[in-house]
């Protein structure tokens, strides 16, 4: 039987009866939309700040950023830098809502470098052109020695097929192998700055895709019934398995995961999903296998967050869109949280940005020596799709204070 493509509000609506009985716990604990963590939050003052991405009508969207250590004296900014293909594209505004810069608008990943900790930055460059009928998206980049890097991306074709592919670097990024393809044919999603080397030396890749009997991701796009899971190796990708099992929750599933290796050794998962939380699994074999995901006591919209440890403190550092609400709006108070029992619980909430009429989502956290570089996509609530990325920077005692 042909499947049937629904739009994410389709999806929602059709499932709203479904999910209503597991949000209810939610919503109790959640009682209006505006509701968060941490009163009387501070604005985290930073020591640099800057739109790192801007727009232009020739490049209106930019997101899903990552900032790469290249060296003890480089970093290597990369992101998705949407382009026009067409004239009258040329001619659009931020709040044009006509041909707006949707996720299907060709996009190619690009980079630059900075030698100053990120205060500035060089040209551009392409690092991955755009091959496919949709884009490419979704960078990953992996240290596996000095001079041998892992490079992930997603290739969108169409609603069936949207696949994961890798090169690889063995002089620090200069040159880079033929792709290789790590999905078996479907569709998938990954995220930037997620991918991992674990203590073991495993590699994750983490994704997530429509549900499938077969295997997940092997079914076409139906704007829900997602499921996540990882991609690892133990051969820096040479060979490659994936999870045997996947992390869902009612609503739309559980999708766009960031993951951090606990001290015990097990890792530890945050999920988006349309509950009014973050909900969380636990794998205690490296992501072969994973628990049920449950809901913390996280607001959250449908935003995806991002953990990781802190180097020299151990503590875990988690930044997302701390406010409940099922839809994926609002993205915005972007706030950052500590937690000294490996994620028990949270302290120190602070602000990275908590402008009422902007989006501030899909974070990247990079630690170089005492800052913490945090990178994110902004726009006007007035804008349409379009976006920019804006870098922050803060002393890492500040998130302490």
């Amino acid at each position: 039987m042909a499947q049937t493509h629904f739009s994410r509000r389709q999806w929602l609506q059709t499932t709203a009866s479904a999910s209503l009985a597991a949000m209810s716990s939610q919503q109790s604990r959640f009682a209006n939309a505006a509701d968060s963590l941490g009163a009387d939050r501070p604005l985290l003052k930073s020591v640099h700040e800057d739109i790192v991405c801007k727009w232009s009508p020739g490049h209106p969207r930019h997101d899903h950023q990552l900032i790469f250590p290249l060296d003890e004296e480089r970093l290597l900014l990369v992101w998705c830098e949407y382009y026009a293909n067409r004239p009258s594209l040329l001619e659009r505004t931020p709040t044009s809502k006509a041909n707006q810069a949707s996720d299907e608008m060709p996009c190619r990943i690009s980079a630059k470098v900075s030698a100053d900790r990120g205060r500035t930055w060089g040209d551009s460059m392409t690092l991955q052109e755009n091959h496919w009928q949709h884009n490419v998206k979704h960078p990953n980049l992996v240290r596996l020695s000095d001079a041998e890097i892992l490079f992930g991306y997603v290739g969108w074709d169409s609603n069936s097929q949207r696949n994961v592919f890798l090169k690889r670097s063995t002089d620090n990024g200069e040159t880079w192998s033929e792709q290789v393809q790590v999905s078996e044919p479907g569709w998938y999603c990954n995220n930037a700055d997620r991918a991992m080397r674990l203590s073991t030396g495993r590699v994750l890749i983490p994704a997530h895709g429509p549900f499938e009997k077969e295997y997940v991701g092997g079914t076409t796009y139906r704007g829900g019934d997602l499921h996540s899971f990882v991609f690892y190796s133990d051969d820096g990708f040479r060979t490659w398995k994936r999870s045997s099992d996947s992390m869902t929750a009612p609503g739309r599933g559980c999708h766009e995961p960031t993951i951090v290796e606990l001290n015990d050794g097990r890792l530890m998962c945050f999920l988006r999903n349309t509950n009014e939380c973050l909900y969380r699994s636990y794998s205690d074999d490296g992501g072969e296998h994973w628990s049920t995901p449950q809901p913390t006591e996280l607001p959250a919209p449908e935003s995806p967050s991002c953990v990781k440890r802190i180097p020299g403190t151990g503590d875990l550092l988690l930044v997302w869109n701390n406010v409940a609400s099922k839809s994926n709006w609002p993205r915005t108070p972007l706030t950052a949280a500590l937690s000294h029992d490996e994620g028990e619980t949270w302290k120190h909430y602070q602000d990275i940005d908590n402008r009422s009429n902007f989006d501030a989502a899909y974070p990247s956290v990079t630690f170089v020596g005492d800052e913490v570089l945090i990178a994110y996509y902004t726009r006007s609530t007035k804008w349409a799709r379009d976006s920019e990325v804006t870098l922050k920077t803060f002393p890492l005692d500040a998130f302490y204070s």
